[in-house]
């Protein structure tokens, strides 16, 4: 499968304290004539994650466990892991059983040749009409932040080549994103279709609100669009308020009427520029917070306990 070499698997844990055995047992069944370790980052789970997560690893060397201070979200987990991961493949999936270890042989198989990061899109995926729409939504917006066809129905379950890691570890900015980076730094990819399974166990932290949030992280993080449209905005409106005034200016010395007066128009017109002139200060005021973010080089993550590293 992959030749002897050494397999990461990363996974972020949050409140998943009732798959964790069972993806543990199955990893290491599934990997067991295959050199691996499994790095489950517990980002500050309220329920019994923590214990178990302990338990699995006094009695399981391939097991490693990283505990988090608190709930830094998603992205700053998968990033402890990342750090910590010493293997040649590397395998990204969740922690809810939905992702199945059986698929991992395959996908390491597929990194061969020219093939650096091999993902995965669901099959069957188990989500309901909300989630199928907000989804939906999300991968819309992330084509056209990468400028490439994104299946909708793309996985967390990918597989990659310690060339990609290396790589992924070069990027530090503190709002990081790993689906959107992924397909930005452009190394040569394959898709396959795999099962999805349906959830164990608790339902989805991605909302719909989580995932619009996300996509409108992402526009800001990886283009420039959001200030495009702030100055598109401000010239139509500009351009706009020209055209009315030579057109009011021009009937005035043609036909002698009088110019448009009220209190309507006044506040018609003062609103539409205020409107225009508030969102333009919130979408500078998201980049400037941004770049204050970075100036302050905070830690995307602490780490208060390590198991077996």
């Amino acid at each position: 499968m992959g030749g002897g070499r050494m397999i990461s698997i990363v996974i972020p844990v949050y409140n998943n304290g009732d798959t964790v055995e069972e993806l543990s047992r199955l990893i290491d069944a599934v990997l067991a004539s295959q050199p691996h370790e499994t790095i489950f980052v517990n980002d500050g789970s309220s329920d019994d994650s923590s214990d178990r997560l302990r338990a699995i690893a006094r009695g399981n060397a391939h097991v490693k466990v990283l505990f988090l201070s608190r709930n830094f979200g998603q992205h700053p987990a998968i990033s402890a892991g990342f750090e910590a991961a010493t293997g040649d493949y590397i395998v990204l999936m969740d922690a809810d059983l939905q992702d199945r270890p059986q698929d991992i042989p395959m996908l390491i198989r597929k990194l061969s040749g020219d093939v650096d990061v091999v993902y995965t899109i669901k099959k069957d995926p188990h989500n309901g009409f909300p989630g199928r729409l907000s989804s939906l939504f999300y991968h819309y917006m992330f084509s056209k932040i990468v400028g490439a066809r994104v299946p909708p129905n793309i996985g967390t379950l990918r597989a990659f080549t310690r060339k990609v890691l290396n790589a992924l570890l070069l990027y530090r900015e503190r709002n990081i994103l790993y689906g959107p980076l992924m397909f930005y730094m452009g190394f040569q990819c394959e898709f396959v279709e795999v099962l999805h399974d349906e959830r164990k166990s608790g339902r989805s932290s991605y909302s719909f609100k989580k995932r619009f949030l996300l996509a409108v992280n992402s526009f800001i993080s990886y283009t420039d669009i959001p200030h495009r449209v702030s100055i598109y905005t401000g010239m139509v409106l500009f351009l706009g308020s020209f055209i009315y005034g030579l057109a009011v200016l021009v009937e005035y010395l043609l036909h002698g009427r009088d110019l448009p007066a009220g209190l309507t128009l006044i506040v018609l017109v003062l609103t539409i520029m205020l409107g225009s002139l508030m969102i333009s200060l919130g979408i500078i005021g998201s980049y400037l917070f941004r770049v204050y973010q970075e100036v302050l080089d905070r830690p995307r993550y602490l780490i208060t306990e390590k198991i077996n590293c």
